[in-house]
């Protein structure tokens, strides 16, 4: 791993807690590689394989293993062992038949929550903007990086635009097949992703829009307990159900 001196390391005592690392155990420890999510709320694959999975005892041997293409993230093999594995990214060990989704937490902030096979097959995504390209198509652009291309018949009648900022699309992996459009609306279930209520589930029971994302707020019910959350801060999971498991409440 780098030294101290290059950009691939952090030092323990400044990781964040997500990380769930032991901060006595050496000075550095890895950082992810740059991508789509943000490399302060990631997980590096190879801290997933020997520390939260413990397949692996050392650095040595998780890399081997990373690098014998023993582990896919949304149904794509990755060799990279400082990948960043962030929100609803899916991760699977095919030869044991493992997979795992990531999602927000209170506590630790990211978690591996261990999903079945059926369910490793899709994501949910959140769109995070929208441009019209040449040709009049729409393209998505993906909380997770990804792009989605929308084509469009007819440019002056765009009935296939259906689509709107903060809408998540439940998607097929690793084909990107749009299989559902979870609306970003009051009635609908939503877990936050960040803040200091990251990992609160419940029902979205009125929006409040005002100038800038910043200033606009959100409410979920769950139960009789309202969170009020920023606009941003909030990820649609379902309608009348979540479209993902979800770990138990203790």
């Amino acid at each position: 791993m780098t030294r101290h001196g290059g950009s691939r390391a952090l030092k323990r005592l400044n990781t964040p807690k997500f990380l769930q690392i032991k901060r006595k155990h050496g000075k550095f420890f890895m950082k992810a590689s740059s991508g789509p999510h943000p490399i302060r709320f990631c997980l590096p694959l190879l801290h997933i394989v020997r520390d939260l999975l413990k397949i692996v005892d050392n650095h040595r041997e998780a890399k081997k293993l990373i690098g014998l293409g023993k582990f896919k993230v949304d149904g794509r093999i990755v060799k990279d062992t400082t990948y960043p594995v962030g929100l609803m990214d899916v991760l699977s060990i095919e030869k044991i038949n493992k997979h795992y989704r990531i999602l927000p937490d209170s506590h630790y902030g990211l978690i591996l929550h261990e999903i079945n096979e059926a369910e490793s097959t899709f994501k949910l995504c959140r769109i995070t903007q929208k441009t019209t390209i040449k040709g009049g198509h729409i393209q998505l652009n993906l909380h997770d990086g990804k792009n989605i291309l929308i084509r469009v018949k007819d440019p002056s009648n765009t009935k296939e635009d259906i689509y709107k900022r903060m809408d998540v699309l439940k998607i097929s992996i690793p084909e990107q097949e749009i299989l559902k459009v979870l609306k970003f609306k009051e009635g609908n279930l939503a877990i936050i992703m960040s803040g200091k209520n990251i990992g609160q589930l419940g029902k979205v029971i009125n929006i409040l829009k005002r100038f800038g994302p910043k200033a606009s707020t959100v409410s979920i019910q769950h139960n009789s307990e309202h969170t009020e959350t920023l606009y941003d801060y909030t990820f649609i999971i379902g309608e009348d159900q979540s479209e993902i498991s979800l770990p138990k409440i203790e």
